[in-house]
């Protein structure tokens, strides 16, 4: 019965010890995992529920690029540098965020008017305005802050927007970002 166990375990060591992982490494597997998500999500082919928007962390966190002078009433203020953008949810271009999911999300903004100068801003959902502040630079320079928590289904489109013109914002200081709860 000894003899037996003692066989037994040097087959089991053995046939162990001649066997080599053809797997990489878990930091590869991540990044090579990532990498093919981030993929098929830009392109709008989703394999499983693992990479649905739903499972995914949603949030960003873009500011202005240049000063916007003039900006008329229901213009959209295009924020251009984008810091964060987890689920691809922001467009630089366009300046608007378009829901990946039902959900709800947080939206913040900040604006900052120049001297002697006005900021009327909005949070806009699907062409209403949601939430408002009113940014005056009087004889010294004063940020603008708003936080809005919204309820919205995928596809929504969200962005600032001025609703009572003209708007001049300080490219400094001025910001928005958003993210789903």
């Amino acid at each position: 019965m000894f003899w037996a166990f003692v066989v037994l375990m040097i087959t089991i060591q053995c046939g162990l010890c001649d066997k080599v992982s053809p797997k990489p490494g878990l930091k590869l597997f991540r990044e090579d995992y990532k990498s093919v998500e981030e993929t098929c999500l830009a392109v709008g082919f989703v394999r499983n529920n693992c990479t649905e928007p739903n499972y995914r962390m949603i949030a960003f966190d873009v500011r202005l690029k240049e000063d916007k002078r003039n900006l008329a009433d229901k213009a959209r203020v295009v924020f251009e540098t984008v810091d964060l953008n987890e689920g691809l949810g922001h467009n630089a271009s366009t300046g608007i965020f378009t829901a990946r999911s039902n959900g709800i999300y947080v939206f913040d903004w900040t604006t900052l008017a120049w001297t002697g100068q006005y900021a009327f801003t909005s949070l806009v959902v699907n062409n209403q305005l949601k939430s408002w502040i009113y940014c005056s630079g009087g004889q010294m320079y004063l940020p603008c802050s708003k936080m809005t928590i919204v309820k919205l289904r995928k596809e929504d489109k969200v962005w600032i927007g001025v609703y009572q013109g003209p708007a001049n914002i300080h490219r400094h200081y001025t910001s928005f970002s958003g993210y789903k709860l």
